[in-house]
C-alpha cells in the first residue's frame, strides 16, 4: 500500500436542525406517507416546539396541511428514555424504523407518551409526521430522560444531512473508492471526482474507506472506521 496519500474531510454533511417539509391535502384524511408527496415548501427548523393560531408559513392556509420533520436525534447519555408529543391534530413518530407514537387522528391538544426504551449514546434516525385539519394546531416533541426529567427535546439534539451523496475529489483516473461495511459501496473516478449514495435509511454509515488502483492494488485505507454522513466531502491529498 502506498503511504503517500492522506484523505482529508473538506466538508461536513451533518448540520444542526431538522429537514422540514410542508404539504397541503384534501379529502377525508391526510396521506399516510407524506414523503411520497410533493411539498409546497421545505426548510430546516431547529426543533419541534410549535403552537399555531394561524398558518405556520405563508404558503399554507390555516387548515388542511401536513408537516414532516426528518433528521437525526443525538443521544449523549445512554439510558432509558420515553418520548411524548402534544398534538392537535395528528402525529406519528419513528425512532429509526420503530413507530413509537401513533396518534394519527383528529383531536384537541392531547399528550401521548411512548413505551420506555433503552438508547445508547449516538445518533438515531427521527421521522415525525404531523397534520392539521382546522384552525389551531400544536406539535410538540419531548422526552423523559434517564434522570426522570420531562422536557421539550432541546435544539442541540437535532441534526440532518445535507445530501444523500458522499463526494470524493482529487481521485486519480480510474481509481475506485470503496466504503467497506456489511454492504460495500463504491465509485470509480473518471474526472478526479466520484460520488457514493448513502440513503437516509442507511445513515449514520460506519465503515473503512479504501482506494484501489486499476491493478486492484490498495493505495489508501483508513486506519479505523469512520462515521460517514450524506453530504460529507473528502479530498485525497499527497504528502
Amino acid at each position: 500500500m502506498n503511504n503517500k496519500y492522506l484523505l482529508i474531510k473538506t466538508k461536513d454533511g451533518l448540520i444542526n436542525g431538522l429537514k422540514t417539509f410542508y404539504y397541503t391535502w384534501s379529502g377525508d384524511k391526510p396521506p399516510d406517507d407524506l414523503l411520497k408527496n410533493k411539498p409546497v415548501h421545505e426548510t430546516i427548523t431547529p426543533w419541534i416546539n410549535n403552537i399555531w393560531w394561524d398558518k405556520p408559513i405563508d404558503k399554507l392556509k390555516s387548515e388542511f396541511y401536513a408537516i414532516a420533520w426528518i433528521g437525526f436525534l443525538k443521544i449523549t447519555t445512554s439510558g432509558k428514555y420515553r418520548f411524548y408529543v402534544t398534538t392537535d391534530d395528528g402525529s406519528r413518530i419513528w425512532i429509526n424504523d420503530d413507530l413509537v407514537i401513533d396518534a394519527w387522528r383528529d383531536q384537541p391538544p392531547t399528550t401521548y407518551i411512548s413505551r420506555e426504551m433503552y438508547l445508547y449514546s449516538g445518533f438515531y434516525r427521527l421521522k415525525y409526521y404531523f397534520y392539521n385539519r382546522y384552525g389551531f394546531a400544536e406539535a410538540v416533541l419531548g422526552w423523559i430522560t434517564p434522570s426522570g426529567e420531562a422536557q421539550v427535546i432541546p435544539k442541540e439534539h437535532f441534526y440532518c444531512n445535507i445530501s444523500e451523496y458522499v463526494f470524493f475529489t482529487n481521485i486519480p483516473l480510474n481509481h475506485t473508492v470503496i466504503i467497506e461495511n456489511n454492504v460495500e459501496k463504491k465509485c470509480v473516478s473518471q474526472d478526479g471526482t466520484c460520488t457514493i449514495e448513502i440513503k437516509f435509511e442507511e445513515q449514520p454509515f460506519n465503515g473503512f474507506i479504501k482506494i484501489i488502483d486499476e491493478k486492484n492494488d490498495v493505495v489508501f485505507r483508513t486506519h479505523s472506521r469512520l462515521t460517514i454522513w450524506g453530504g460529507d466531502e473528502f479530498k485525497l491529498a499527497i504528502y
